[in-house]
């Protein structure tokens, strides 16, 4: 790593966020001039903004996410008739997240979220597939393919991993703290909610009352951090990949500064042990989007799924087997298609 650094090549340099544009955007008077806080975009006082890779990378997933959304819920038909005839789906790609879709509602929510599965399965899934396609996107390396076709350097950093950015991820976890509190409290009250929090309850008398409010901090600061480790956990997974990939091609530069034949003979071993990595990190991206959304489930799980769950849970055979196997018990045609709920009255 020495001599990678000292041939002036940084293997955090593709990883950190670039401004795509040399003028700020947006300066905000913040504090005095000689307030300086590069990290927090703070210089001389101002705020400045950009639109840096990894915001841009953000806004092109959720593109991808909603044409990719659109596309697939068009393969879905339905057809007159009865049976699983009338429910069709065209197309590996819309087969493929029919299959996802169906894995993260009956595997991931539904053992958690019980009765609550459907009503909050919508955000499960936006989670999971916004993390899924940012962690895919990030390993294609967009910025380096247009630098190739244009020759233009500058155009190396318009890409990069959105899910490497602490600020991304910290705003996913700031989504799923929301997401707990308020499916909590709108599932049970606020009084329930709060007593969530002293497993002990407030009825053990004045001599309890110190020990109910310290497991009462505790357990806020519980949540806090729950939701602190789900930001870090994937900035950190995902900035590591990327700094082991620039670590190990590295190595090639680092073998160029003892001669050509050295460089040659370091190449293949290093694209061979890349094109492992790169693999692994497809891997850890799907991984990764898994475990994220598993544990934002099970967090808002257990504020919202605990001794109410018998009240939660209106049918406990929904999900058999036998049950799925007649689509007209599972859907309602009338709120899928007016048309069909209009002409087959009595399967609504």
């Amino acid at each position: 790593m020495f001599y990678f650094l000292a041939a002036g090549h940084d293997p955090t340099d593709h990883a950190i966020p670039h401004a795509l544009h040399h003028s700020p955007l947006l300066k905000i008077p913040v504090g005095g001039a000689e307030m300086n806080s590069p990290a927090l975009g703070i210089r001389d006082g101002y705020y400045e903004f950009f639109i840096t890779n990894h915001l841009m990378m953000s806004a092109f997933v959720a593109l991808c996410l909603i044409i990719a959304g659109v596309l697939c819920s068009r393969k879905i038909s339905i057809y007159h008739g009865e049976g699983l005839g009338r429910y069709q789906t065209r197309g590996r790609i819309s087969q493929l997240f029919e299959t996802i879709c169906a894995f993260i509602r009956d595997e991931v929510a539904y053992p958690n979220l019980r009765g609550l599965t459907d009503k909050y399965i919508y955000y499960i899934w936006t989670v999971f597939f916004f993390i899924l396609f940012a962690n895919i996107l990030g390993v294609i390396p967009f910025g380096y393919m247009l630098q190739m076709l244009t020759g233009d350097p500058h155009y190396s950093h318009w890409g990069g991993s959105a899910t490497g950015n602490l600020a991304l991820t910290g705003v996913l976890a700031i989504t799923s703290l929301f997401a707990i509190v308020y499916i909590g409290i709108r599932e049970t009250s606020v009084k329930d909610f709060l007593n969530h929090f002293n497993p002990i309850g407030w009825d053990g008398g004045i001599a309890m009352l110190p020990i109910a409010l310290l497991l009462y901090v505790l357990e806020v600061l519980s949540l806090l951090i729950k939701c602190f480790v789900l930001a870090m956990r994937l900035f950190g997974t995902m900035m590591a990949g990327h700094l082991v990939l620039a670590a190990f091609v590295g190595l090639i530069f680092a073998a160029r500064a003892a001669g050509d034949g050295t460089a040659y003979a370091v190449s293949l071993p290093v694209v061979l042990v890349g094109t492992g990595l790169t693999l692994l990190e497809l891997f850890v991206c799907c991984l990764q989007a898994f475990i994220f959304t598993f544990l934002t489930v099970l967090f808002i799980s257990s504020m919202a799924v605990h001794e109410h769950e018998e009240h939660l849970d209106d049918d406990p055979h929904a999900m058999e087997d036998a049950y799925q196997m007649d689509p007209d018990k599972v859907f309602e045609p009338g709120r899928i298609s007016p048309s069909v709920g209009a002409s087959h009255p009595a399967t609504s």
